[in-house]
Parts: C-alpha cells; sequence; structure tokens
C-alpha cells in the first residue's frame, strides 16, 4: 500500500529534518491507513500533498517555486542497513557520483542550474538514501565466493531548502523496490540495484518537484492550533 511507504518516506524526512517531535500527531499511527485525513503536517509548518508516488511535503502559499534559478548541492548521507557490511571507499565514491549526476539532471531538466554558492535565488538540497542491505559473501555448493541479499527496498528522502534563509520549502522521499529481488551476485550488483531504484526515484521526485514549480497543488486548508 502506497501509504505505507509515504510513512517510512516521512521517518527519513523526520531524521533528516533534525528536530526530537514527531512529524505526524501520535493518533496518525492508530488510524487506518485508507482512512486518514489530509493534510499531515510537519513540527515546522510543512503539509503532505497528494499523489501516487512517494511523500510529498510543501511549505504553504505563498511559497512560489519559480523564484529559484538554481540548486546547490549540500549534503548527500549514505547508510547501511543494520547487521549489512559496510560500504568500501569506492563503493560510496561510486554512489556518490551517481546520486550526483542524476541530482544534477534532475535539476537541470526542471530549469534550475546547479551552482556552488548560496544566494537569494538558490536552493540548498540534501540527500539521504538509507537502509542499503549489502550481501555478504559466502561460498556455494561450487566453490565459487558469491554475495547474497534478501533486502527488497531503500529509503531516500531529499530536502529543499532557501539556501539564504535556511527554511525548508520543499522534502520528498519514498522506499524504493530495488531489482531482482531475493538473489545471488557480486558485490557489483549490489551496487547497481542501488543505482537503478535511485533513477526510478529520481523520475518520480523530477515529475512532483515540477508540479511544484507549476503551482499544481491547492493549498491546505487552516493548520489545527
Amino acid at each position: 500500500m502506497r501509504v505505507l511507504q509515504w510513512i517510512a518516506a516521512a521517518l527519513a524526512i523526520l531524521s533528516m529534518a533534525g528536530c526530537a517531535s514527531p512529524l505526524v500527531p501520535d493518533d496518525f499511527w492508530k488510524r487506518k491507513f485508507s482512512s486518514y485525513a489530509l493534510p499531515v503536517w510537519t513540527t515546522d509548518g510543512m503539509y503532505l500533498v497528494s499523489g501516487r508516488s512517494g511523500a510529498l511535503f510543501l511549505t504553504p502559499p505563498p511559497m512560489d517555486l519559480g523564484r529559484y534559478r538554481a540548486v546547490m548541492l549540500d549534503d548527500i548521507e549514505i547508510s547501511t542497513k543494520d547487521r549489512s557490511r559496510e560500504l568500501t571507499p569506492a563503493e560510496e565514491e561510486r554512489l556518490r557520483g551517481y546520486f550526483t549526476r542524476r541530482l544534477t539532471h534532475v535539476f537541470e531538466r526542471n530549469g534550475w542550474a546547479v551552482v556552488d554558492a548560496p544566494a537569494d535565488d538558490v536552493l540548498r538540497a540534501r540527500l539521504a538514501v538509507r537502509e542499503i542491505d549489502l550481501g555478504r559473501s559466502r561460498r556455494s555448493h561450487s566453490g565459487k565466493i558469491v554475495f547474497g541479499s534478501s533486502s527488497t527496498r531503500i529509503t531516500i528522502a531529499l530536502e529543499l531548502r532557501d539556501a539564504a534563509e535556511v527554511d525548508r520549502r520543499v522534502l520528498y522521499g519514498d522506499r524504493r523496490e530495488l531489482p531482482f529481488g531475493s538473489y545471488v551476485g557480486t558485490d557489483a550488483i549490489s551496487i547497481r540495484r542501488v543505482e537503478d531504484a535511485f533513477y526510478e526515484f529520481s523520475i518520480d521526485m523530477r515529475r512532483r518537484i515540477k508540479q511544484a514549480q507549476q503551482g499544481k497543488f491547492p493549498p491546505p486548508p487552516p493548520r489545527p492550533s
């Protein structure tokens, strides 16, 4: 169910936000997932908008993404799942390079240049890719060393802040399926699965952010006091 993916994305966004208070009200977890009411508000005043892919949180109007001309890539956090082996330096460098290229492509396709310094019309981007599960080596019946994994999802969250004011403008997150499901293969396949999942995430991210740029989401009802 897509709402479950929204919840997982919300948890990733919460930890990215760095705040201790709950992202959603306590009673949200007790509701039937198919009947909760939008909008869901974050503690710093962002609201969840409807959609079929991922969890998209926006700052309420009059926030205008059209006034931004560029994005500055700030931080990329990559972490593995508990009990997974750690990424090697070469694997982490490869993933960081791939994520950077994909984000640059998405932002440029949406009309934003990628720059190195903040300004009044620049957004600051942070990315978190978490729960990567890397297989551990074992010896097969044929005597070959193989790597196996049963992990099927990773959690990805992107945050866009105003680079000058440091206020959040957009949060987008989701849990993405990894290709192949359970598999046996090499280390390179483990990393390629993450890249493929991020590629699919980036396609949905671009479309959803483009909708926000075009003002296609209605304003939320007043936030409960």
